[in-house]
C-alpha cells in the first residue's frame, strides 16, 4: 500500500491537499446525509408515538364516559331497588293491619266460633338431616269445658321470596305424594305433623296457617306465623269467620 508521503510526491502538493479537501467534503456530506435520514426515521417515530397517544388518550376518554354512564345506572337501579323494598314494607304492613281488623269484625260479626274454643294453638318447624327438608308439627286444641268432636281439615301457606320476589307456597304441594291429608278429627287436641322440601332458592318468611271446621259448625279459623326454626313466632292475631 502507498503511504500518505508516497501519494503526496506522486500527485503533488496541491493534488494531494485537494484529494484531502474532497475526501473531506465527501465524509460530511455522508454524514450530514446520515443524519437526515436519522433525523426523518425520528420524527416519524415521534409522530407515530404522538398519534398511539391520541387514540389511548380518546379510548380512556371513551371507557371513562361508559364507566360514568354504567354508574349512574348502577345508581338509578340501586335507588329503584330500595324505592321497592320500601313500597312491599309498607304493603306488609298494610296487610298485618287489614288482618288484624278483619280478625275484629269477624269476632263481631261471627261470635259462636268463638263459643266451640278451637285454637291453633303452634307451629314447630325444625330442618331435617336431608338438605332442603324439613318437619313440621300443628298443635290445634279446644278449650270448651264441655268438649265434643271437632272436624275439618287444615291448609298450610308458605310466603317468601324468590330473587326478590314474592312468592307464595301450599305445602301440601311440597309434600311427598303419599302423605296423608291435613285433616284433623279430635275431642281435647290433635298434632298434624309431616316433611316437606323447600324449592331452591325459596327465603320462607311467613307461614299462614288456615283450619276449614266441618262439624260441630262450619267456619274458618286462622293465624299467620313468622317464618322461625323450632318455634315459629305468630305475626298477627289469630283470626277467626
Amino acid at each position: 500500500m502507498l503511504r500518505g508521503r508516497e501519494i503526496k510526491e506522486r500527485l503533488g502538493a496541491m493534488r494531494f491537499y485537494l484529494l484531502l479537501v474532497a475526501l473531506l467534503v465527501l465524509t460530511m456530506y455522508a454524514g450530514v446525509r446520515l443524519g437526515n435520514v436519522q433525523y426523518s426515521y425520528q420524527k416519524e417515530k415521534i409522530a407515530g408515538l404522538e398519534q398511539t397517544i391520541d387514540a389511548i388518550t380518546t379510548e380512556n376518554h371513551q371507557l371513562t364516559k361508559q364507566m360514568n354512564i354504567v354508574g349512574v345506572e348502577l345508581e338509578v337501579e340501586r335507588l329503584a331497588n330500595q324505592k321497592l323494598q320500601s313500597s312491599l314494607r309498607q304493603a306488609m304492613e298494610g296487610e298485618t293491619g287489614l288482618r288484624q281488623e278483619l280478625a275484629f269484625y269477624k269476632k263481631i260479626m261471627a261470635p259462636e266460633l268463638e263459643e266451640q274454643g278451637v285454637v291453633i294453638d303452634s307451629v314447630d318447624i325444625e330442618a331435617s338431616n336431608s338438605e332442603g327438608y324439613y318437619r313440621f308439627a300443628l298443635v290445634l286444641m279446644q278449650k270448651n269445658q264441655h268438649k265434643g268432636m271437632v272436624q275439618g281439615n287444615v291448609s298450610l301457606q308458605l310466603s317468601g321470596t324468590v330473587n326478590g320476589e314474592t312468592r307464595q307456597l301450599d305445602i301440601r304441594t311440597l309434600m311427598d305424594e303419599s302423605a296423608q291429608e291435613l285433616d284433623f278429627n279430635f275431642k281435647y287436641f290433635e298434632v298434624l305433623s309431616g316433611t316437606f322440601r323447600l324449592p331452591e332458592g325459596f327465603v320462607p318468611q311467613r307461614l299462614n296457617v288456615v283450619c276449614d271446621m266441618t262439624k260441630p259448625k262450619r267456619g274458618q279459623l286462622e293465624r299467620s306465623f313468622r317464618w322461625q326454626l323450632n318455634n315459629p313466632e305468630p305475626s298477627d292475631t289469630p283470626v277467626n269467620s
